[in-house]
């Protein structure tokens, strides 16, 4: 009875071993664990530099058959995907936090202004006046007081949509922000699969 081998790979890997082996990228599993452990230790790739390299699964497939031509192949992922190797940098933390403080700095003020336009084109202040005679007769005490709870309501809005105060999540649900990240994600993966595919330059069977 012939073995099958089942292989899973995500759609984009980052390695930090320049020299890859068939493991640091797939999920293998064979019942046999001679095999198994044969097929994870066999090296694929090895980078010279920083750099991706766009994959077609029948390149692995080709090379596992190579080996174990009366093997069972079962591709349970991705049919091309990328993998990525950037050198380590010892300064990354120091330019993540950097990147981060200057990100925040954008995004705080930025919402500011989006928020201000915002109410100076609906006309908020007119509106607070209004409100403020209508019940309550006194247009300087009113429109400090609607300007307030205004003020609390769309810091707690924009909490609740975000689902985050500070680094802690109120509810295990993934937040808006992590959805388009992870969408903006696919997106640039299955552009680079595409691009270096109509390139030509992606590793395929010979």
């Amino acid at each position: 009875m012939n073995e099958t081998i089942y292989l899973k790979v995500p759609e984009c890997i980052e390695v930090t071993n320049p020299k890859v082996i068939f493991s640091d990228f797939l999920t293998i599993y064979c019942r046999n664990k001679t095999i198994e452990n044969a097929i994870k230790s066999m090296h694929f790739f090895t980078f010279t530099n920083n750099g991706q390299i766009v994959v077609s699964i029948l390149k692995i497939i080709e090379m596992i058959k190579d080996k174990y031509p009366d093997i069972e192949i079962d591709n349970l992922g991705e049919e091309d995907f990328i993998i990525e190797y950037s050198i380590p940098d010892k300064h990354e933390k120091f330019k993540e936090a950097i990147s981060t403080f200057f990100i925040c700095l954008v995004a705080f003020f930025g919402g500011g202004y989006a928020i201000m336009a915002y109410n100076t084109d609906v006309g908020a202040k007119e509106l607070f006046v209004y409100l403020s005679m209508l019940f309550l007769g006194n247009a300087k005490q009113g429109v400090i007081l609607l300007s307030l709870c205004y003020s609390i309501g769309l810091t707690l809005g924009m909490i609740l949509f975000f689902n985050h105060i500070g680094n802690r999540k109120l509810t295990k649900d993934p937040t808006p922000l992590e959805i388009q990240m992870r969408l903006y994600e696919k997106d640039i993966s299955t552009t680079v699969i595409k691009d270096i595919s109509r390139r030509r330059e992606s590793i395929e069977v010979k």
